[in-house]
């Protein structure tokens, strides 16, 4: 890449943000995305016309190679260049020395294989999406590499949503490669057949679903190939262990699927689960030394290690660490305050809402002083008017679905007086908004110049004043009642505290995985002097340079 090219690319104005969760258009698109991919993906398996219409895939030897096998784990990528681009930046180093908190120092290398663990693209999948936020970010630091890594990847939630095309198109096409190194699957998973007899096995189950036949008689085929004395590290979209008695139960699908694949299938005891999903780090061990691994940290926003999850496991596996940690979270959750602020494009949600609903309550509004009470208008609307009722009702139900609980009662109570909460607000403000315009303009109440000049007014305060109200909302959930922990950080699109799970088996066949943290991510590039392994390098300094949040000796299971 030439000189000229690089600086284009530096200044690229295509280098993406972070997503704008509440952006309107982000969150209808995403909504229906979802939508479609549940009722459909039900009826039309990918996985199966993948199957049935691809070439034969068997397991992938990396059995004979020489030395110390290096791997890395990255997921929920594809999401901001600054955190996408950190993480494939310091991945790329040949050789990276970590710190730990306390001052110790470890030596790691580049991965032979890099592993791409779920949700490698935001908000929703497209061929362009893939090659902006995933592809683009990589190709820079990887094109300057002589030795680049061989790329595998499993699909996480938000690759199904286009019914894993552009997946496919992006990480099953051998013949294409991605980000300047090689691809060699041609399903949405894969066996990795590693030295010392060490096996990865990488899953797909569809949005938390199940696994397809095919995939089943992919995994028996590779079963019984399996060493006597194999161990196996198993990775899938989503940590079911977390969600475990959080909603989906012990009994859901996808850990039913996993305890199928271990019991039945495999016929032996997973040594290493590792897991993307939540935009955070997580590691739980059980008594027998299983590991339990969540690390989705490769640049999609923050998710918080403060609330729910940290307890005992179902299987008694116990916390053993978190990052960033808990007392860090609960000090970010506490931007939701400005909200308004961080989500300006979502103003026109609460505008247009409490608009609607004081424009509807204003026969009421304009024969009531300000003192009569916002909640008085409520109950007579529901009574005595059906089109205010109808409208009260489905504000209403809308905030009960979307409350965050496993709970149903709380799910009615909470989500009601959170409705209730915005529509008094609206009633105040359209309230106030009328008394005041007739004192501006001395027009009388019939007057069209007053009733325009009134929802203007409304429009402006509670564009502010509700989505100030929502941010209350989320941070009230998360730090009283331990819920909503992902609407109350896609709200922060916080891009630091980011990282990855690089793993080692040694000569002697020892497992170390190296959990890697970057505090905070530059925000400023510049291109190399002399590019040894990445095109760009940070110009930032106030970045950090990552870091061990811990060493993971993986013992043999008892």
């Amino acid at each position: 890449m030439d000189p000229a090219q690089l600086q284009r690319l530096l200044a690229d104005p295509t280098r993406s943000p972070m997503t704008s969760w509440y952006d309107p258009a982000v969150l209808f698109r995403a909504g229906l995305h979802a939508v479609i991919s549940q009722v459909f993906g039900r009826h039309s398996d990918r996985r199966v016309i993948e199957a049935l219409g691809g070439q034969a895939q068997s397991s992938f030897d990396y059995s004979r190679e020489d030395g110390e096998f290096w791997l890395d784990y990255v997921a929920d990528v594809g999401d901001g260049w600054n955190s996408t681009y950190a993480v494939a930046y310091w991945l790329s180093q040949d050789t990276l020395t970590l710190r730990s908190r306390a001052g110790e120092e470890v030596s790691t290398q580049a991965a032979r294989v890099l592993l791409f663990g779920g949700d490698e693209v935001y908000p929703y999948p497209s061929g362009n999406a893939y090659d902006l936020k995933t592809t683009k970010p990589y190709a820079t630091a990887l094109s300057a590499r002589t030795a680049r890594p061989d790329v595998f990847a499993v699909p996480g939630n938000h690759d199904w949503y286009d019914s894993l095309v552009a997946f496919s198109r992006t990480f099953c096409r051998p013949e294409r490669g991605f980000a300047t190194c090689r691809v060699q699957q041609t399903r949405s998973y894969f066996a990795l057949r590693l030295p010392h007899h060490w096996w990865l096995l990488g899953v797909d189950l569809q949005l938390g679903d199940d696994l397809d036949e095919p995939q089943v008689q992919y995994f028996q085929r590779v079963a019984e190939t399996l060493e006597q004395d194999a161990r196996i590290i198993l990775c899938v979209p989503e940590p079911q262990w977390i969600y475990e008695g959080h909603g989906s139960g012990p009994s859901s699908p996808e850990s039913a699927a996993t305890q199928f694949l271990e019991q039945s299938v495999l016929k032996r005891k997973i040594s290493v689960f590792v897991a993307g999903d939540l935009h955070c780090y997580r590691r739980h061990e059980s008594p027998d030394g299983v590991q339990k691994i969540v690390w989705g940290g490769g640049g999609a926003f923050l998710r918080p290690t403060h609330v729910r999850h940290r307890e005992r496991l179902a299987d008694g596996s116990e916390p053993r660490a978190f990052y960033p940690s808990p007392q860090q979270s609960w000090r970010i959750a506490w931007r939701n305050l400005l909200f308004p602020f961080l989500n300006a494009t979502f103003l026109w949600v609460p505008g247009v809402l409490y608009t609607l609903s004081a424009w509807l309550a204003l026969p009421y509004l304009r024969q009531t002083s300000v003192a009569g009470g916002a909640l008085g208008y409520i109950f007579s609307a529901a009574v005595f008017d059906p089109v205010l009722g109808l409208w009260l009702l489905i504000f209403i139900a809308a905030f009960v679905v979307f409350t965050d609980t496993h709970v149903k009662w709380y799910r009615v109570a909470g989500g009601a007086i959170h409705a209730i909460a915005h529509l008094l607000l609206a009633f105040t403000i359209g309230s106030v908004a009328w008394h005041m315009s007739g004192l501006v303009t001395g027009l009388p109440s019939g007057a069209l110049g007053r009733v325009l000049m009134t929802g203007a007014m409304t429009f402006v305060a509670s564009s502010l004043l509700g989505a100030w109200l929502v941010g209350l909302y989320l941070l009230v959930s998360l730090q009283i009642f331990g819920r909503h922990d992902q609407h109350g950080f896609s709200s922060l699109r916080v891009q630091d505290f980011k990282g990855w799970l690089r793993m080692r088996i040694d000569t002697a066949g020892r497992l170390t995985l190296y959990a890697v943290g970057i505090d905070r991510v530059p925000r400023r590039w510049r291109a190399a002097d002399r590019p040894a392994s990445a095109l760009i390098v940070p110009d930032d300094s106030s970045a950090t340079p990552p870091h061990l949040i811990e060493q993971i000796e993986v013992r043999p299971i008892r």
